[in-house]
C-alpha cells in the first residue's frame, strides 16, 4: 500500500501499488500468446528470438526490480546499479544505439561510444518514468501518448512486430488508466515504472531504427519528452537545492503544477496536452516537407520554454529561491551534524547516560520535529512531537537487539523533501555510539528504562 502519510504524497488514503503486475501481464500475455501458435507475429518473433527473449527477459527483471522496491523499499543506489546492470544485458543482446543522426551533419557511427550511449539511454528512460508517476494517472497517460506515437511509427514503416509490440502496451495502458485516473484506485508502483520506461526505451529505438535518418534519434526523444525533461530539471533542481541526487522529494514539474494552483486533474492534463504536442511535433519530423519541419521545431521550442516558464525553471527569481533554500538546507545539515558530534561526546563521557536528554538535543534547528525508538516487545520511547500518522518525511533505522528488534524512526514533519546523505551518515553515527554506550546491547536501550507503548 502506498501510504499517505509520506510528506511527497498529494492523496489521503492508502492506495495498493503494485498495478505494474497487471500492466505487464496485459503487455506480456497478448504476445507470449501470439508466440504459441503459428501466425506471422509468430514467424517474426522467432526469425529475431535471441533479440526477443533478451528484450523478454530484461522487461521482466525491470518489472522484478520495481516489485521489491514496492515491497521492501530497495536503497536508490541499488536500484539504479541494476538498472544499469539491465540496460548492459540488453546491450550484450543486440539493442542498441550504434549511430546517432545529426541534422546539417549527418549519419555518426559511435563505435566505442555505443556502450554508454545505450545504457544511459535505458537507464535514463527508466529513472524518468520513476520520476514522473507522482499523479494519477500521469505516467500511464504519458506511456500511452508515447506508446501510441510509436505505434505510427511502425505503421508507417511498415514493421508488424513492432507494431503489435506498441498495440499490446497501448491495450494494456488503457485497461489500466480505467482504474488509475484521478481519483485512482491503484497505482502502477516502481513495478510499473520500471516496467514501462523499460520498455518505452527498447521498443521507441526499434520503432525508429528503420525511420528517416535526419529524425531517428529525436523522434523517440520527443515521445518520452515529458519524462525526459523532468528528470533533466529534477537533477538541475536538486544540485541547486544541494538535497542529494538520491533524495526523493516533491519538487517534480507535476508538484509544481499544483504549486501554482492547479488541480490534480487539470495539472495531469496540462502535461497530457504537452505530451500530444511533442508527440505530433514529432510524426511531423518525420515529411519531407522542410516548411514542416521547421514549424514542428517551432512549436516544441515554444512548449517547452512555456513549461519551463511557469514551473519557474526561466525565471531568475524562482532560480534564486532554489538556491537560498540549498544554503539553509546545507546549514541544517552542518548543525544537524554538530549537534551530533557533541551528543557522542556526552554519550562518552556521561557516567550516567540520557537517551531522552540525548535525542532531544537533535529536535528543532535540525528541522526534526520527533523521534521513535521502539522494541518489538511493545517498550517504546517517544522524543518531542511525533506521531505515527503526521504528514512529513521520515527515516528508519532497524537494529538486531538480542533477542528483539529495535527500529528508530526519525520525523521531519511537514518536510516533503528526504533527508541528505550527509543528515543521513550523521544520525548513523549518533546511533552507532549509540549502540556502543552500553556494553552488551546493539543499541544502547538499557540505558534507559523504556516504558510499555
Amino acid at each position: 500500500m502506498d501510504s499517505p502519510e509520506d510528506g511527497r504524497k498529494v492523496h489521503n488514503r492508502p492506495i495498493p501499488r503494485t498495478g505494474g503486475l497487471a500492466i505487464a501481464a496485459g503487455v506480456l500475455g497478448p504476445i507470449l500468446g501470439l508466440a504459441l501458435h503459428e501466425n506471422q507475429i509468430s514467424a517474426l518473433i522467432y526469425q529475431d528470438g535471441a533479440r526477443i527473449v533478451t528484450l523478454l527477459l530484461g522487461a521482466v527483471a525491470a518489472l522484478a526490480l520495481g516489485l521489491l522496491d514496492d515491497l521492501f523499499r530497495v536503497p536508490a543506489k541499488f536500484r539504479l546499479l541494476a538498472i544499469f546492470g539491465i540496460a548492459l544485458f540488453e546491450w550484450l543482446g543486440g539493442h542498441r544505439i550504434d549511430a546517432v543522426t545529426v541534422p546539417s551533419i549527418g549519419t555518426v557511427q559511435l563505435g566505442l561510444f555505443s556502450l554508454p550511449v545505450t545504457l544511459l539511454w535505458i537507464a535514463g528512460i527508466i529513472v524518468a518514468f520513476n520520476f514522473i508517476d507522482g499523479l494519477d494517472g500521469l505516467a500511464g497517460g504519458i506511456a500511452l501518448i508515447g506508446t501510441l506515437t510509436m505505434l505510427m511509427m511502425a505503421y508507417i514503416d511498415g514493421n508488424l512486430l513492432w507494431l503489435t509490440w506498441a498495440g499490446a502496451m497501448a491495450g494494456a495502458l488503457l485497461g489500466f488508466l480505467c482504474f488509475n485516473f484521478n481519483p485512482a484506485s491503484i497505482f502502477m508502483g516502481d513495478s510499473g515504472s520500471n516496467f514501462l520506461g523499460f520498455l518505452m526505451a527498447l521498443v521507441s529505438l526499434e520503432t525508429s531504427r528503420k525511420g528517416p535518418t535526419a529524425v531517428a534519434l529525436f523522434v523517440p526523444m520527443l515521445a518520452a519528452g515529458l519524462p525526459i525533461l523532468d528528470a533533466a530539471l529534477t537533477m538541475v533542481r536538486r544540485a541547486l537545492m544541494r538535497e542529494g541526487l538520491f533524495v526523493s522529494e516533491r519538487g517534480h514539474i507535476h508538484h509544481r503544477l499544483l504549486d501554482i494552483g492547479l488541480t490534480h486533474r487539470r495539472a495531469v492534463l496540462v502535461l497530457y496536452a504537452f505530451t500530444v504536442v511533442l508527440s505530433l511535433s514529432a510524426l511531423a519530423l518525420l515529411s519531407k516537407i522542410p516548411t514542416l519541419q521547421l514549424t514542428a521545431a517551432v512549436v516544441i521550442a515554444a512548449a517547452i520554454f512555456w513549461l519551463m516558464f511557469v514551473t519557474g525553471y526561466v525565471r531568475l527569481e524562482d532560480l534564486r529561491l532554489m538556491y537560498r533554500q540549498g544554503v539553509r538546507n546545507k546549514a541544517r545539515a552542518r548543525i544537524l551534524q554538530d549537534l551530533v558530534e557533541d551528543a557522542v561526546s556526552d554519550i562518552a563521557a556521561a557516567p550516567i547516560w540520557d537517551l531522552e536528554a540525548s535525542l532531544s538535543r537533535l529536535i528543532g534547528r535540525t528541522g526534526i520535529s520527533g523521534v521513535s525508538w521502539s522494541r518489538t516487545d511493545g517498550s517504546r520511547l517517544v522524543v518531542g512531537d511525533f506521531e505515527d500518522k503526521a504528514k512529513g518525511v521520515r527515516a528508519s533505522f532497524s537494529f538486531p537487539d538480542g533477542d528483539q528488534t529495535t527500529e528508530i524512526v526519525f520525523l521531519w514533519r511537514g518536510r516533503a523533501s528526504g533527508p541528505s546523505q550527509s543528515e543521513v551518515v550523521a544520525l548513523r553515527t549518533f546511533l552507532a555510539r549509540a549502540a556502543e554506550r552500553t556494553p552488551g546491547a546493539t543499541t544502547g536501550l538499557d540505558a534507559f528504562p523504556l516504558k510499555p507503548n
